[in-house]
């Protein structure tokens, strides 16, 4: 919460009750579906201002198009995603609701974008229709500031959104319209599901093209709360979750360890081990959260990352519907099946050295290794064993070590 609070006014805090969430769970032995609707929880409307002075953050209209003076107006408005729809949701559908007051009636084309960074509401309210806004106050966002009064710009003048469209309607008179839901707007959540720091809202765009254009929404202050932004999601929630701790040998320096990718596969608990279902994350020293959709049960986990060897749990773990499971690797050798780990600074970690993922170490990964430490490669590539982003002598020793101790996955 105090992620999104810190873009708002202390006016604006006081309206959180505005938000509207209905919350229906369909529950099942396997993955439930679930609707929630939110309303807007915080707006904007960015002017064209040459000054950068103008704005509307409390205001109950929002605009998109041109106005009467030839100006551009786009609307600001973002969700409370990360607060409200459980971890690790699937997201299988987006409708955005939004009320038109006025504006325009011809029939014009409203585009919605994602915006690409953070962006505030302060405590203006311009008077009457609105259309001109009003003198900008803290926290606001205006056509040259994310936040008014903090020398916070935008890298364009008139906020920073993306090119792809992730949706466009048709508006004409004063009513209801439904931006219903496109494989576009579902990702935007999905990715502000997965990463609320990116959670940047979208923005609406008008008729730029002509005087006149514009369009009057309401916004999250208008008088009538059924008039307010918001969306329907339709999202499927995990079975159960797993927190798990590992580290990669390459990786972990004593004190801390290069955050990277780190895969979680779910097997049956007897021959072949058919995977079941798989969660990725980017995780440290201290793990990371991992959701699977699956009948509760005992099941092996086996973990995979870009350069070390595949790491099987000692023995299946029981997982029950709605369950949160803690495993770690780290305090002992025999949590890894085989004990499968090497022991370095006080902690058990997985194997380096498989570059090429084929289940051991050997002379294939020394050699690519070789050959990218030898043209000086850089970046997010296997053969950086280290995670240093460079690939040089270090890499080659520790998957050399390796090598030499013939290291490779042991499964059931």
């Amino acid at each position: 919460m105090k992620n999104i609070l810190k873009h708002l006014s202390a006016g604006s805090i006081s309206l959180v009750l505005l938000l509207l969430i209905i919350f229906t769970s369909n529950e099942k032995a396997c993955s439930a579906q679930d609707t929630i609707v939110l309303q807007v929880f915080y707006d904007n409307t960015l002017y064209e201002d040459a000054g950068g002075l103008i704005s509307n953050g409390r205001g109950k209209y929002l605009f998109a198009g041109k106005g009467d003076n030839n100006l551009t107006r786009r609307a600001l408005i973002h969700f409370l995603t990360g607060e409200f729809v459980p971890y690790c949701s699937k997201v299988l559908s987006v409708d955005l609701k939004v009320h038109l007051s006025g504006g325009n009636p011809a029939n014009k084309t409203i585009e919605l974008r994602k915006m690409l960074d953070y962006w505030g509401q302060g405590d203006s309210d311009a008077p009457g229709l609105e259309e001109n806004g009003t003198s900008a106050d803290d926290y606001d966002a205006t056509w040259l500031d994310k936040y008014h009064n903090a020398n916070d710009f935008w890298a364009n003048p008139g906020g920073d959104y993306s090119g792809i469209i992730s949706n466009s309607i048709t508006v004409g008179g004063p009513g209801y319209y439904y931006f219903n839901s496109t494989p576009q707007m579902v990702a935007d959540f999905q990715s502000w599901i997965d990463d609320t720091d990116s959670e940047f809202g979208w923005i609406l765009l008008g008729d730029e093209s002509s005087d006149s254009t514009a369009k009057r929404f309401h916004s999250r202050d208008a008088d009538t709360s059924e008039f307010r932004p918001e969306v329907k999601l339709i999202i499927e929630t995990p079975d159960f979750y797993l927190y798990m701790e590992s580290l990669i040998e390459g990786f972990w320096d004593g004190t801390d360890m290069v955050e990277d990718l780190i895969t979680v596969k779910l097997r049956n608990p007897v021959s072949p081990f058919n995977v079941i279902d798989s969660s990725s994350r980017v995780a440290g020293q201290y793990g990371a959260t991992y959701c699977f959709n699956a009948p509760p049960g005992d099941y092996y986990i086996s973990v995979h990352h870009r350069n070390t060897i595949e790491t099987w749990s000692s023995a299946p773990i029981n997982f029950a519907l709605n369950g949160f499971e803690y495993y770690t690797f780290k305090d002992a050798v025999t949590k890894a099946y085989g004990d499968n780990q090497v022991f370095k600074f006080s902690e058990f970690c997985f194997y380096s050295g498989d570059v090429d993922q084929n289940g051991l170490v050997d002379a294939t990964d020394l050699l690519n290794i070789f050959n990218d430490a030898n043209t000086f490669t850089t970046g997010y590539v296997p053969t950086d064993v280290t995670g240093n982003d460079l690939v040089d002598v270090t890499d080659l020793l520790i998957a050399f070590n390796n090598a030499n101790s013939f290291v490779s996955v042991i499964r059931p």
